[in-house]
């Protein structure tokens, strides 16, 4: 067998490390949007789990599933597109006591539309990452 046909797999390829980075990569995300909805705490949270995925990259030196924060990332558009999901204009709900509370909305496709693109390119990108290097030797003709 040659040196070039031996397959080795490379540390931080596995799909599973990668759906775990996404879910990193979701708390994040969801953490900024509850930042802005329950305020402090949530924002705080947010830091805390960015700093905690600060210190795992830096301890692991960089792998092909750490992209997977840029898929999780996606949480917060797709959480923006799903409060805004009666927009654009004005949305009016009804109290308990009868009174209604009215707030403007936005239009949910830009957000889900970011979304989606930031999936898309973290799925990419992984796959991208994950493909083993090219060969380390030239082969003679």
């Amino acid at each position: 067998m040659w040196a070039e046909e031996v397959a080795v797999p490379r540390s931080g390829t596995g799909v599973g490390a990668f759906l775990g980075w996404v879910a990193l990569g979701a708390a994040i995300g969801a953490g900024f949007g509850l930042g802005m909805a329950v305020g402090p705490a949530g924002l705080l949270g947010a830091l805390a789990l960015l700093a905690v995925a600060g210190v795992l990259v830096v301890a692991q030196g960089p792998r092909p599933a750490h992209i997977g924060i840029v898929t999780g990332l996606a949480a917060l558009p797709f959480a923006l597109a799903w409060m805004n999901r009666r927009g654009p204009g004005q949305y009016c709900a009804g109290g308990v006591t009868g009174a209604s509370d009215c707030v403007a909305q936005s239009s949910p496709w830009p957000f889900a539309l970011v979304g989606v693109v930031l999936v898309g390119i973290g799925i990419a990108w992984f796959r991208r990452a994950r493909r083993p290097p090219g060969r380390l030797v030239a082969r003679r003709r």
